[in-house]
């Protein structure tokens, strides 16, 4: 078995032990920038679900502001991978954040997809995903640890 260390370099576990990852990244502020991101893209996930549901309670006039706001929505889960891709440069171990955000943006055009060809079943389902896989990815991001910055000597 292989944990990995503040670095990300593998280490030996016995078997039978805890395996614990330590999540101690290089680059404080893209961890900041990340995490800023990736919360602004999931409440905006609750606004779309806010909308959504106001639009099937017949209030019609919020089409117009809920598809407004699933091109803001893919704006954020663009910059969520540039902000993944920023970490990973400096963290090439590190390579959730990046996978996920790529996953979350390709589900985000899928979604804009289905809700222009007015598939309702499948982009209602789509949307309550992409509100979970955004919640995990914040949680997952706020669990991420910066180095602290070094000390002039």
């Amino acid at each position: 078995m292989h944990d990995s260390s503040s670095r990300g370099e593998p280490s030996q576990a016995r078997a039978g032990t805890a395996v614990t990852t330590a999540r101690v990244v290089n680059g404080r502020g893209t961890v900041t920038l990340l995490r800023v991101v990736a919360a602004v893209a999931c409440l905006e996930t609750l606004v779309q679900g806010l909308l959504a549901g106001m639009l099937l309670n017949g209030d019609v006039d919020s089409i117009d502001p809920h598809g407004f706001n699933a091109y803001v929505f893919e704006l954020l889960a663009f910059l969520q991978v540039a902000a993944a891709v920023l970490l990973w440069r400096s963290n090439r171990w590190l390579t959730w954040p990046l996978k996920a955000a790529v996953g979350i943006l390709a589900a985000t055009f899928a979604q804009t997809a289905l809700g222009l060809v007015s598939s309702l079943a499948a982009h209602v389902t789509l949307g309550v995903a992409l509100c979970a896989m955004e919640t995990v990815f914040v949680v997952r991001a706020l669990a991420l640890r910066a180095d602290s910055p070094a000390t002039p000597a």
